[in-house]
């Protein structure tokens, strides 16, 4: 990344400097509950981690600082990999976060990979940033980055959390190129979290970070994974990586006890994540199976107002495991009670809504539940595969998935029958040329009858029509003659029309996927089910209703008592990108320092949160550039000081002109005048 000069200076010339920053940037910071303390590469650790002396390094503040304290480092980077050993409270959480308007880089380049962590449980991960049974512990605004290793034994992470703990954060962080060379048979992690004790992790956020340039070999950029519940994985941004972006895991052996192995009651929202495909990585047989979000066994999840595109499957509801009990869990009574135990049945992911996502442009299929595979065994003790059931897949919009002429836009396999409950209801399905609408390609069975789930209300449409043979596979049927007669032999989609659901335009990029007040999508939905037939979060925005309070950009879901097929509640708003620069102070006196913000907007946002950098311009002169981190959903942000030394006298004229990337072309705020006294 570029820099601002100002980190870019000899180190004393920095630390002289910083001071002036410091204690002219941020008025808040004398009001921060607890010490407050400062880490500097022109820093000593025989220093007291005031803002006059800093310490050097990160480890020296994590290994001195207790609940309640805030760390504040200095733009700079650090070579380290940082243990926290102490937990904040919930009335006193421990804040380790970059110096505002800068960002401290903790490169992996020269640290050795890897030693376990814990010690104890000789799995020889180790993370630039390691939480070990730790609580209420904040990370925010880091950079972390080049860690690698070419030995398939060891697991590099960019942040690695694991044991038990309760209330950690990890806020606007850039985690890239983690790395294994050894992929076939081995792993690396973006931002990884196991729970491995009978006492969950909990409480956890990820939140606004943006993980890419990894190459994970049979693992995931981000996951949660084992005895993790109540976590929330919102607006981040997830990018070219050759393996699974966003997954919630249960039943993997050994990452928790059995009964407690299942990633449960958690949020996966706003989420931007393309550019994900396992096509060139050895470890998952360089085949287009990547999803970008996977629920593998996990339970009473919410998947919603995501926007996945150019991946290999968009979302994907199933188990890798055949372990459980007859009942589809490890608990022997219902509602996870009884005793804990395994067998030979399959697994289920569980309990899941799927609402409000835009998935389009995926290499292999656009939706996807059931277990991949039938009875496999695929390690000594291990079978493959598990189910769904209770997942409730409403108000998606799918949009030529399967370029590379792989399953289609919904996809039911292994595992999934009447019992099950799985239902498919008030979807925009638009097949590209591959033309397949549903591919329902597994024969019921008595253990499994007929349907293998239930679909209604949905809109179906591809430039070619149905196409008998290909349209429509449904348990392992592809012969109807054409779409009225799949209606009336299954019972299916009775209420489901085939039509062109008039998106706003198509043409433009991004897509533009809110659809015009003539669809046939508007009103055209049922708002029928109930709670009862999946999972509302009774703790979420929507705890009464399954569809949702807001559709995918955030207009209200519901209309009175109409609600439109597919993500959107028609607007009919046209594509806008807009960049707007904002300063600490518009007015500076000499020797003095503001911050200078930069926030690009996406409306209606298909193409996800803007990714790429911001040049600040001071006049025709740069400044320095930025990586845009994510605020939410649809926006995104880069900040960069400001000292009245680069300032002449008078008023000066500053933009901020964001470069773009391949959804979003470039763009430039109005121009701001800040005046040096």
């Amino acid at each position: 990344m570029h820099r601002n000069s100002l980190t870019m200076r000899n180190p004393e010339v920095v630390y002289a400097a910083l001071v002036v920053i410091g204690l002219m940037l941020v008025p808040s910071l004398a009001g921060q509950t607890g010490a407050t303390y400062y880490v500097s590469t022109a820093g000593n650790d025989s220093n007291p981690g005031t803002i006059g002396a800093p310490w050097l390094t990160i480890q020296h503040a994590a290994d001195s600082v207790s609940a309640g304290a805030t760390v504040y480092v200095f733009g700079g980077v650090y070579y380290e990999s940082v243990n926290f050993a102490t937990s904040g409270t919930a009335a006193a959480a421990i804040t380790f976060e970059s110096y505002p308007g800068q960002t401290a880089v903790i490169d992996g380049t020269g640290v050795s990979c890897c030693t376990s962590n814990p010690p104890s449980s000789g799995n020889e991960i180790q993370g630039l940033i390691n939480i070990l049974n730790q609580s209420y512990i904040i990370v925010s605004g880091f950079e972390i980055r080049n860690f690698t290793t070419s030995n398939d034994s060891y697991t590099p992470a960019g942040i690695w959390i694991t044991g038990s703990g309760t209330g950690v954060h990890l806020l606007n962080n850039q985690v890239h190129n983690i790395t294994t060379s050894s992929e076939k048979n081995g792993n690396a992690f973006g931002i990884a979290v196991w729970g491995t004790s009978k006492t969950p992790i909990s409480q956890l956020v990820i939140s606004g970070n943006a993980v890419y340039s990894l190459k994970t070999g049979n693992s995931e950029s981000v996951n949660v994974d084992g005895n993790v519940v109540h976590f929330a994985i919102t607006n981040n941004l997830v990018h070219d990586n050759d393996n699974i972006g966003i997954a919630a895991i249960g039943y993997e052996e050994p990452v928790g006890p059995v009964g407690y192995d299942e990633a449960m009651y958690g949020e996966i929202s706003g989420n931007t994540v393309y550019n994900i495909s396992g096509i060139d990585n050895p470890g998952e047989g360089d085949s287009y199976d990547a999803d970008g979000i996977y629920c593998d066994g996990c339970a009473y999840v919410t998947i919603e107002r995501n926007l996945i595109h150019n991946v290999d499957y968009g979302i994907e509801v199933a188990s890798e495991h055949r372990r459980c009990l007859s009942n589809g869990t490890e608990w022997s009574g219902p509602n996870d009670t009884g005793t804990p135990g395994t067998s030979t049945y399959p697994c289920n992911g569980r309990y899941v809504t799927v609402r409000n996502n835009v998935v389009y442009d995926s290499n292999a299929g656009g939706i996807s539940v059931g277990g991949y595979a039938n009875n496999i065994l695929v390690s000594a003790g291990d079978r493959c595969c598990g189910g769904s059931a209770q997942v409730v897949i409403v108000n998606n919009t799918l949009y030529d998935n399967s370029t590379q002429n792989q399953v289609g836009e919904f996809q039911i396999q292994y595992h999934s029958g009447k019992a099950q409950g799985n239902i498919f209801e008030n979807n925009i399905v638009y097949a590209g040329t591959y033309n397949t609408w549903i591919n329902s390609f597994v024969p019921v069975t008595t253990t499994y009858p007929a349907p293998p789930a239930t679909l209604n209300w949905n809109l179906y449409y591809s430039a070619a029509g149905y196409v008998p043979g290909t349209s429509i596979h449904w348990a392992g049927v592809r012969s109807y003659k054409d779409y009225a007669a799949y209606q009336h032999t299954t019972g299916e989609d009775s209420d489901s029309a085939v039509a062109n659901p008039l998106f706003v335009n198509l043409g433009a990029t991004p897509p533009d996927f809110d659809i015009t007040a003539t669809s046939p999508a508007v009103n055209a939905g049922s708002t029928g089910l109930s709670c009862s037939v999946g999972w509302c979060d009774p703790a979420g925005s929507s705890p009464n209703s399954i569809y949702g309070s807001t559709d995918f950009i955030g207009n209200p879901r519901v209309s009175g008592s109409n609600i439109d097929i597919g993500a959107y509640e028609s607007s009919g708003v046209a594509n806008s990108l807009t960049v707007t620069l904002t300063s600490g102070t518009y007015t500076l006196p000499p020797g003095k320092v503001t911050t200078l913000t930069a926030t690009v907007s996406a409306n209606p946002g298909d193409g996800g949160v803007p990714s790429g950098t911001i040049n600040f311009m001071l006049g025709s002169t740069l400044l320095g550039t930025e990586t845009l981190v994510p605020d939410s959903a649809t926006d995104a942000a880069a900040s960069l000081p400001l000292s009245a030394s680069e300032l002449a006298q008078g008023t000066n004229t500053l933009t901020a002109v964001y470069t773009g990337n391949s959804v979003y072309g470039s763009s430039t705020s109005v121009p701001i005048t800040v005046t040096l006294e």
